[in-house]
C-alpha cells in the first residue's frame, strides 16, 4: 500500500516559478534494506536521518539542513499476517529525557519556499501540497504493505556535559538523540515498540540558532 507517489514529481507542481523548484522522489524501499532497522513480530521499522545538505536539496528542493531542520524518513514494512497502525504521535525523538516535537509541516514549507527570492502563489500552494503528501501520517498497514513518510525536526542536539573549564560533547552515540517508535497491532490487540535508533545529530551553532527560531514562526 504505497502512498500515491509523491510523484507529483514536481512538473506541474513547479512550473510557474522563474527558477523551477525541483525535487527527486525519495526511493521507496523495504524497511529491512536500511542500516537503521529493527524487526519485531513480523514488522520491520527503519529510519533514515537525512543530514546531508545535498540529499535534503534533492528530496525537498531546499537546504533544510542549513535552516536547522532534520528530515527523518520513517519506513514500516508489515510482513506479519495481521493489520497494524502507525501514526506520527508514536514516533518520538528524545534527548536525554526531553521529548523533541516534530515541526508543523506548514513551518517546514514556509522555510523551504522562503529560500527562493520569487515564487508565485500557485507554486507555493503546490509546494505545500508536496510537503503535506511527503509527511508521515496515520496509516493502517495490511499484511505485505509498506509505508513511508517524513517527519521534520528542529536540529535535535546531543546534551553537553559541563566541566569546570569547558563544555564537551559526548562521543558516544548512546548519549545523543534517539528515536523510539510504537505501533498498534489491531488483531491482537497490543502495542509493539521499536528502538532506540540513535541519531548522529551534532552541534552546529548556525543551524542551532536557526532551528531555535523556527517555533517562533
Amino acid at each position: 500500500m504505497s502512498r500515491p507517489c509523491a510523484s507529483i514529481l514536481l512538473t506541474a507542481l513547479l512550473a510557474g516559478c522563474a527558477t523551477p523548484y525541483q525535487v527527486v522522489q525519495i526511493p521507496e524501499r523495504e524497511a529491512d534494506m536500511f542500516p537503521l532497522s529493527q524487526t519485531r513480530d513480523g514488522v520491520t521499522i527503519a529510519i533514515d536521518e537525512i543530514r546531508s545538505a545535498a540529499r535534503a536539496r534533492r528530496y525537498f528542493g531546499a537546504d533544510l539542513v542549513k535552516a536547522g531542520i532534520v528530515p527523518i524518513l520513517v519506513v514500516v514494512s508489515n510482513r506479519s499476517d495481521r493489520r497494524v497502525v502507525v501514526k506520527p504521535a508514536d514516533v518520538m525523538v528524545l534527548t536525554g529525557r526531553d521529548i523533541v516535537d516534530p515541526l508543523p509541516v506548514k513551518v517546514v514549507t514556509t522555510t523551504a519556499t522562503d529560500q527562493r527570492w520569487f515564487m508565485r502563489d500557485k507554486t507555493r500552494e503546490s509546494v505545500a501540497a508536496f510537503f503535506d503528501n511527503a509527511s508521515f501520517k496515520e496509516m493502517v498497514l495490511l499484511p505485505n504493505d509498506t509505508y513511508q513518510g517524513v517527519l521534520f525536526f528542529a536540529n535535535p542536539r546531543p546534551r553537553k556535559k559541563e566541566s569546570s573549564l569547558f563544555y564537551v560533547s559526548s562521543l558516544f552515540a548512546q548519549s545523543g538523540p534517539r528515536v523510539r517508535i510504537g505501533i498498534t497491532d489491531l488483531d491482537r490487540p497490543e502495542r509493539v515498540h521499536f528502538g532506540p535508533f540513535y541519531l548522529s545529530a551534532r552541534e552546529d551553532s548556525t543551524a542551532t540558532a536557526r532551528s531555535e527560531s523556527l517555533w517562533a514562526r
